[in-house]
């Protein structure tokens, strides 16, 4: 396909604090910054933590896949994994999705670390423990950042390009232009973009401990995964098409080089919206309750249009920011208008996309 050529999202799949599926999100987005939930697991190890926390309500990930092979897997794992299921069940079940396309799909997955209690679990283990002779094999590969979106991709069999991106809470956007790039160069048909962030002892702190997130900002987590393709007669029906993506960099750490970079991927993503007769009715800013804030507040003030909070509605969720954020764009755009989505990570990262709306949420 060429640069100009169309890519649609063909089907979403979205686990949050919220619930499963896009009516929660919806419904938790439409409704007033709710109160952390808690979570499912090392309730003591959250004891004294500043602020609240939240998990995926009623998580388990034999609710999605066979028992089998899920013994050793990490949260982060499971999240991804059970996103990526729901996504191909949808796609097999309602789209026509035939077996055989899915070995040239590919997957890009946005994250922070990926699991980093795996990854501190592991070092603790042989260093005060068992040493590195006796820990568990088997729960090495959870330390590996790629790991979530190698899991999928064994699971499912998929056999196009397999990639993780880390790039702070804009991961997901930077993996959805990095899976349209692969598209548009022949390397994939089908790219499954997103994000995802297990809520952990270790996470939560640290996002306390830094001081970058609100305390009134609950600890979150969550997964979510975008079916990316060409438009065209042979594809399932779009929920949206992907006008622009921009992701680029602040080279001055400030809060004037933040909005300042901000700006421009956001000029340029609205200059590609008017192209192609876009107009963008609903901002969904991605650094609300940040130290960030003001910097994208500067960047988006010159826009006329419906602002949502995704991160506050939802949770601080690192690197599955973005891909909540795109998946709340599919669930409250209006069909037939613009969507644009925005963030900034303090590593200087910036983000603009704005999504076409051409049906009705999932």
């Amino acid at each position: 396909m060429t640069a100009t050529e169309e890519l649609q999202i063909s089907w979403v799949s979205v686990l949050s604090t919220a619930g499963v599926g896009l009516d929660a999100l919806r419904d938790r987005l439409r409704e007033p910054a709710p109160a952390g939930t808690g979570a499912e697991a090392d309730a003591d190890s959250y004891a004294g933590l500043p602020g609240e926390v939240a998990s995926v309500p009623g998580f388990a990930i034999t609710d999605y896949v066979p028992r089998k092979g899920t013994k050793n897997l990490d949260r982060t794992t499971k999240l991804g994994l059970a996103a990526s299921t729901l996504l191909k069940r949808e796609l097999s079940e309602r789209a026509g999705v035939d077996d055989a396309s899915w070995e040239s799909t590919g997957i890009a997955m946005g994250t922070v670390v990926g699991s980093l209690r795996s990854s501190v679990e592991l070092d603790v283990d042989i260093i005060e423990g068992k040493g590195i002779d006796l820990v568990n094999p088997a729960v090495f590969p959870n330390t590996t950042m790629n790991c979530c979106a190698s899991q999928i991709a064994i699971w499912h069999g998929l056999r196009g390009p397999n990639s993780t991106l880390a790039n702070g809470s804009v991961s997901a956007l930077s993996a959805l232009r990095y899976g349209a790039r692969l598209i548009r160069c022949g390397h994939a048909q089908r790219m499954l973009v997103g994000g995802v962030e297990e809520l952990s002892p270790h996470t939560a702190w640290g996002t306390r401990l830094k001081k970058d997130v609100a305390e009134s900002v609950v600890i979150g987590e969550g997964a979510a995964l975008l079916a990316l393709e060409p438009a065209g007669p042979d594809t399932p029906e779009a929920l949206a098409t992907v006008t622009a993506c921009e992701v680029m960099f602040a080279p001055q750490r400030t809060q004037a080089g933040y909005a300042q970079a901000l700006r421009g991927a956001v000029t340029r993503s609205l200059d590609a919206a008017r192209r192609a007769g876009v107009e963008v009715e609903l901002v969904l800013p991605g650094a609300v309750g940040t130290v960030v804030e003001e910097s994208e507040r500067a960047a988006l003030e010159p826009l006329d249009a419906e602002r949502v909070d995704v991160r506050t509605a939802v949770g601080e969720c690192g690197g599955a920011l973005g891909a909540m954020q795109l998946a709340a764009a599919l669930a409250l755009g209006r069909p037939g208008t613009g969507v644009l989505i925005t963030g900034i990570d303090d590593s200087g990262a910036v983000a603009a996309a704005v999504l076409t709306i051409v049906g009705e949420g999932a």
